[in-house]
Parts: C-alpha cells; structure tokens; sequence
C-alpha cells in the first residue's frame, strides 16, 4: 500500500519541498503542469501501471484533490478513470473541477441515479435517466479517449443496460436512406416513447407530416428528422425550447429507454462495463458499502408499497430489483487498480485487498 502525502505549496508553506509549486503561475494549466512534474504525481503513475494496484492519499486539501486526479489522467494515456464519491453533492462539484482543469484534454462525465432524490425511489428524473443512458450508449468511445466519469453509491447501485445488448438494440437512422413513418412510430412505441404535441424531455417523439421529432434516451438533444415522400433528407439537433435547430446531423442513434426496455439478466454493473485497465478512484470504500447495503434496504421496503397507481416505469425497475449487493462491488473492483482518497480503516485494507498479491 503506497502512501503519498501532498501539502500545498506557495509562500510561507512547505515549499521548500515542492519548488515547482512556487513558480508564479498564469493559469490552471502551468498549475496542472507542475502537479504532473511533482515527485509524488510521478510516483503514482508509476504506482498505477502494475496491475490491480492499491495506493492511499492523504494530506490533501481543497481542489488539490482534483489537481491530483487530472495529473494522473493525463499521464495514464487512454485508460478511463472512475471517481466514486460519498454523495451526489461531493461528485457534482468534483465532476465540476475536474471538467474545468481537464477542459479540451479529456471529457468529463457525470453518472447520476435515475431518481429526483437518491435512495428515494418513489420519483424518476428524466434528465438523469438520459445522462446514465449517455454514459453507457458511449462506453466504447470512453475507452478511447481516456475519459473520466465521477459518480458516488446511490448511482453504482442500479445496474445499468449492457452496451453489447444496448448495440442490438439501438436503430441508426442516416440521411438518404429510406422511412417508413408507420414503422417509426411502431418502434418508438416499443421502445418506451411517448408521443406528444411538442417533445421537451427524454423519451418523446411527435410526428407532423413529414417531420419527425424524438428525443433519444441516449441524447442531449433532440432529433428533427424531414422527409421528403419516404426518404430521409435532413437530420437536426434543436433546442427544445425555442424549436430552433442547432445544427445537423447525417446520421440519428435512437436509444430505448433503459428501465424499462431491458430484463435484469441484460443489466451489469457500472464496474463490469468500464474497461479492465480502468482506474477506480474512491474516498472511503467502507462507507461506499454501507450505503449500497442502505440503498437495497431501502428499495426492498418500497418494492413491497409500490402498486398500480404507480408509473409503470417505477414498476419495471422493482420488478427485476436490478441492483447491486455491496459483495458485487467488492467483487467487480477486485482486480482492478484502485486509489483510496484518503486514509481507510485497517479492517477495511484488510478485508478487501490483503490478498492480493500487488497491493502494498
């Protein structure tokens, strides 16, 4: 187990140690630069490329965190990392520092539960259903370019659609190629749309002659397709509330929707989708325990309330209960490389990483 301490650097500090750190900086890139250059961030990249390695931070304060996170994904070329905080509130800002230090070298991604509340599920948020959907429909692309996704329990307790079974089920749609609108509104039926006046969320299409509008579960934006007699002749992405088009598009991807559309056996993990070189970033694994067992409790008790005045969509979701105990969470990030974000129970290394044979 690697302990590497960071103290801030500047006037009146510890500078002495970290001289990089007392060079006048211009702006947060010369900053992130000197973070890379530093001994310690050196130390655990060099760390990080043995399999399944353990190491534990502590001594940092304030954004240095994030400062430490975007050294080590720069450095880590193109494997993606993910960042498990303790709350949904704690990974919104961190999503935030991080996407503004890391801002035109790598994405950042914020996966979210699907609910208003987390670990209240009486209450379905469109919005972050689109945003979970997002991150799965790109996990291929993720891979590639070394991207970060910052998430906390309450999200990694779902479990999410498999991208292999995703891909079969996702329809392109390309300009030139010929549509049936029957056809269309047949699929999107199956595939848990809405149809509406005017589209404004996640799971919506209307049709009006020959323009067709849908928002994708898998999309920002939504989609206007124009046909002209069966063919398709343009594609845009409009803003849904002044209608007004962004731009266009050759090419549609319409996602169904994920809670409902797809059975327990097709769902995974979030750990068991992310890439097997993936470094899984976490404060405190125990806690990360407690409340997935908190969430499951919690579920269980409304799974047994929930009854036909209820959305079907909530019925679906509990009728798979598609979630994670905390021994799959334990199991899924068994063998990969993990960094505790700050000092961790004895009972806890024990437990979990003592037998295996990288960690130190």
């Amino acid at each position: 187990m690697a302990d590497a301490r960071f103290c801030p650097g500047g006037a009146g500090s510890k500078s002495a140690q970290f001289p990089d750190f007392c060079l006048p900086v211009s702006n947060i890139r010369h900053l992130l630069q000197a973070f890379a250059r530093s001994p310690q961030a050196t130390d655990i990249l060099a760390k990080l490329a043995t399999p399944a390695a353990r190491l534990e931070l502590s001594g940092m304060a304030g954004a240095q965190e994030a400062f430490v996170i975007a050294a080590a994904v720069l450095g880590k070329g193109a494997a993606l990392h993910l960042v498990v905080a303790n709350s949904k509130e704690e990974a919104a800002y961190l999503q935030n520092d991080l996407a503004g230090i890391l801002e035109g070298e790598r994405t950042v991604h914020f996966f979210p539960d699907s609910f208003k509340r987390p670990a209240f599920f009486d209450d379905l948020n469109p919005t972050q259903t689109l945003q979970r959907s997002e991150v799965v429909n790109k996990t291929s692309l993720l891979r590639q370019e070394g991207a970060v996704v910052v998430t906390y329990p309450e999200a990694l307790f779902e479990k999410v659609v498999s991208p292999e079974v995703l891909g079969q089920h996702r329809i392109e749609v390309s300009t030139g190629e010929k549509l049936d609108v029957d056809f269309v509104i047949s699929v999107l039926v199956e595939y848990g749309f809405e149809r509406a006046d005017f589209v404004y969320e996640p799971g919506q299409f209307s049709i009006r002659g020959g323009i067709i509008d849908l928002f994708s579960f898998g999309n920002d934006l939504p989609y206007r397709i124009e046909l002209f007699d069966d063919e398709v002749e343009s594609i845009r992405l409009f803003d849904p509330l002044t209608q007004l088009s962004q731009r266009n598009i050759s090419r549609v991807s319409i996602v169904p929707n994920l809670n409902t559309r797809f059975r327990q056996e097709q769902k995974r993990s979030l750990l068991q989708i992310v890439p097997p070189d993936a470094t899984v970033w976490v404060r405190d694994f125990q806690f990360l325990l407690d409340r997935l067992q908190y969430c499951f409790e919690k579920a269980g008790q409304f799974a047994q309330k929930i009854s036909g005045l209820d959305s079907a969509e909530l019925r679906e979701i509990f009728r798979d209960r598609a979630f994670l105990y905390p021994s799959d969470v334990v199991a899924d990030i068994a063998d990969r490389s993990i960094v505790f974000l700050e000092k961790q129970s004895p009972e806890v290394l024990r437990s979990f990483f003592a037998a295996s044979p990288e960690a130190r």
